[in-house]
């Protein structure tokens, strides 16, 4: 019984240390249609996998939060990509050329990918938007080390507490371990329809 306590006790910080080895993968740039792959970041210590949409309430809440965590990172070794996994059957927002015109509009820093065929989304097991992933640079292959929530209050950026992104990027550059891996993102379902 003490073993399956500790076991359940243990869980988070045991998948920290022994992260999944993520894939390269390609995806094409909606500002300027070139592909864009996570090997172009191998000099990079960590990339975060940002999934977003235009269309969602909450991801527009945090993408004023996200483009300063790009600029607080400037310089450090981090490279952020925005993935946009939403067809736009159901929403307009959510075209290449409406992701195009908000990278503009919003001055993003940063690639805005198209993952109209959801493979980005698949390969990461995505549900949400906002939902982040942090990987850290191993030399030959990036882990994950983080996966889930921004943090503690989508809705008051005032009243966060827990700075769950910025405290995982922190940890992947200086490869310090997390006391968690996980949080429950909160946001709109990636539509796949």
């Amino acid at each position: 019984m003490k073993f399956l306590l500790a076991a359940l006790l243990l869980g988070p910080v045991a998948f920290s240390q022994t992260a999944l080895k993520i894939e390269d993968f390609t995806l094409v740039n909606a500002v300027d249609n070139r592909p864009v792959s996570l090997a172009d970041y191998k000099n990079e210590k960590a990339v975060v996998v940002v999934f977003t949409s235009n269309y969602c309430p909450f991801a527009r809440l945090y993408e004023d939060r996200i483009l300063n965590l790009v600029s607080q990172f400037q310089g450090q070794g981090v490279a952020f990509l925005l993935v946009n996994s939403n067809t736009s059957l159901d929403h307009l927002d959510d075209s290449v050329e409406e992701m195009a015109r908000r990278a503009k509009d919003k001055n993003y820093r940063v690639p805005y990918l198209a993952d109209k065929e959801h493979k980005a989304a698949t390969m990461f097991k995505a549900t949400k938007t906002p939902e982040v992933f942090v990987l850290q640079n191993m030399g030959s292959h990036f882990i994950l080390k983080y996966r889930g929530a921004i943090d503690d209050n989508p809705q008051m950026p005032q009243d966060v507490t827990a700075n769950y992104l910025r405290d995982a990027i922190a940890a992947a550059v200086n490869r310090r371990n997390l006391p968690y891996a996980e949080k429950r993102p909160v946001g709109c379902a990636i539509i796949k329809e």
